[in-house]
């Protein structure tokens, strides 16, 4: 395998559980996207415990030439499989990157765009994610499951809703996607096919016990990319006639070639045990030479007990970094500018507006930086935000907002204190963690229902019963506002709405991130529970005598 330098400027779009990735000019006039394998965090962690060592695409040539060879025989059978409603980022090369002390794969560069989530003027994208994820994935993994692609199951969406945003839409002729067409041709890419973790984190229960587990017991590791060879071979000699007529002979024959080089390259890195792979590690990252390689395969006892040292020093090295990290972070905070800023936003109506103005400015900005709103649709938002007309609830939001970071320090950091000088019971330490936000939230809303009793306006209920909720209670005032705008600013709360919801799906732990289909199914949600109950509300109607 090639060991290189890069010396080509790079910039980096994008990096995930198993590696960043850079672009980098790939020479008359193609661009390479460029896959560096990486393991840090509680991945490595989980790799370590699972595997014996971090991202076998970090260390292993074998695992790397495997990445490869799965994507030239999926870039030809994939279009085939799906009628080329679905393609394959192919790769270039697989190579040693000599300055990270890993290796990557260069893939050609997919110049298009993820699904685009909901919002108030989304109609020429509303049912793209929903294609995607629930006609096109599932059918692909179909296919992979006949050729005996188990282990790729997982990065198409076998319980896993992160692998969404391992696909981006490619039109035909590469457009801005703010400009596209209503209904825009062209395809998806799967961009990415290499697995951070191994299968053992499903969201659902039974895809757990039907895949993860099933193939842990067949294999006796948990599934991590695997192709079981004898399945694909006979896939490849059945279907012989359809591949030849529809790739060329030439092509399948390649095809042919591919599979067995395959099964080569992953009986020898499968074969690799959990305790060598640590040491094969370590010899690829340059910590051991190969004599000291050879000495620990006959010593294991020896290297263990070295692993051992090391993980027990490592755990201390972590904290250190991290009291570091923190202590960095505290002394660019000045407490005399956020008390003046806290008492400006409790003393002045104009700063809150302001507060949450810009609150809402940024988030509609980022929406567009994302592609997922064009420029058109972002200045309609923007003028409703500022509007003289604007519901008075846009700072209720705001005040909402603003004192969450009050309530969850007084969660966090007071109440603890507070049990650990014995000044309450664990009982109630429990109950104000788990209700602290509800019961700020409350006690404010509460207030405007009084204040706005006494004025004879319009009174908060709506807001006061959804901020009760748990995670979502933020939102209260943005429904309040969808349910009292009737039209004025129907569209900005819609959006602040389809934001906040799509916010919590970017933030959940292990399931979540920014274009996966928790994030997509969240922003959905608002405006599926809008639709039931304008159906209900339809039902009654009819029903009525």
């Amino acid at each position: 395998m090639t060991s290189v330098t890069p010396k080509a400027p790079r910039a980096e779009i994008g990096r995930g559980r198993s590696g960043i990735v850079y672009a980098q000019d790939g020479g008359r006039g193609a661009r390479l996207a460029c896959k560096v394998f990486d393991s840090r965090g509680l991945t490595k962690v989980v790799q370590w415990l699972t595997l014996g060592a971090p991202n076998p695409y970090v260390w292993s040539a074998d695992a790397v030439q495997c990445a490869k060879l799965r994507r030239n025989i999926l870039t030809a059978l994939v279009p085939v499989w799906m009628d080329d409603q679905v393609g394959v980022a192919d790769a270039v090369a697989a190579i040693r990157n000599n300055d990270h002390r890993t290796y990557e794969l260069q893939t050609r560069m997919v110049q298009g765009w993820a699904a685009h989530l909901r919002h108030p003027m989304s109609d020429a994208f509303d049912g793209e994610a929903e294609r995607l994820w629930n006609d096109l994935m599932p059918a692909l993994r179909r296919h992979l499951q006949t050729a005996g692609f188990d282990g790729l199951l997982w990065q198409a969406g076998e319980g896993n809703p992160v692998a969404l945003n391992n696909f981006l839409f490619e039109p035909i002729s590469p457009e801005d996607p703010s400009e596209a067409a209503p209904q825009p041709t062209g395809r998806w890419i799967w961009i990415d096919l290499e697995s951070g973790v191994p299968a053992i984190f499903p969201l659902s229960l039974k895809v757990f016990f039907t895949y993860s587990l099933r193939h842990w017991r067949r294999l006796g590791r948990p599934i991590f990319d695997d192709v079981d060879a004898s399945r694909l071979n006979a896939y490849l000699d059945a279907e012989s006639d359809k591949l030849t007529r529809s790739l060329g002979s030439d092509a399948y024959h390649a095809l042919i070639r591919d599979a067995q080089l395959l099964a080569q390259h992953q009986e020898t890195w499968k074969s690799i045990g959990r305790l060598p792979s640590s040491i094969q590690c370590r010899l690829a990252r340059g910590d051991i030479d190969k004599t000291e390689a050879a000495y620990f395969e006959t010593h294991r006892f020896r290297w263990l007990s070295r692993e051992a040292r090391r993980g027990l020093l490592a755990g201390p090295a972590a904290l250190k970094s991290l009291f570091i990290r923190v202590l960095h972070h505290l002394k660019g905070i000045d407490p005399g500018k956020i008390l003046r800023a806290t008492w400006r936003f409790l003393s002045s109506q104009t700063y809150r507006e302001a507060f949450i103005h810009d609150f809402l400015r940024q988030g509609i900005e980022k929406w567009r930086r994302r592609g997922q709103m064009n420029a058109a649709d972002a200045h309609r938002l923007l003028e409703q935000v500022g509007a003289p007309e604007a519901s008075v609830f846009v700072t209720d939001f705001g005040i909402h907002l603003a004192i969450k970071p009050g309530v969850k320090a007084v969660q966090y950091w007071v109440l603890p204190a507070m049990f650990a000088f014995g000044l309450m019971s664990g009982t109630t330490l429990a109950l104000l963690i788990l209700t602290g936000g509800a019961l700020a939230r409350s006690a404010y809303t509460l207030g405007r229902l009084v204040q706005s009793v006494a004025r004879g306006s319009e009174k908060p209920w709506l807001a006061l019963g959804v901020g009760v909720l748990p995670v979502v209670g933020t939102l209260a005032f943005p429904t309040q506002m969808i349910y009292s705008s009737r039209g004025k600013d129907e569209k900005l709360a819609q959006f602040m709405l389809d934001d906040g919801f799509a916010r919590v799906g970017r933030h959940l732990p292990i399931w979540g991130g920014q274009d996966t289909w928790t994030e997509h199914a969240l922003n959905r949600l608002p405006r599926r529970i809008g639709e039931a109950f304008a159906r209900k509300g339809r039902w009654r109607r009819r029903s009525a005598p």
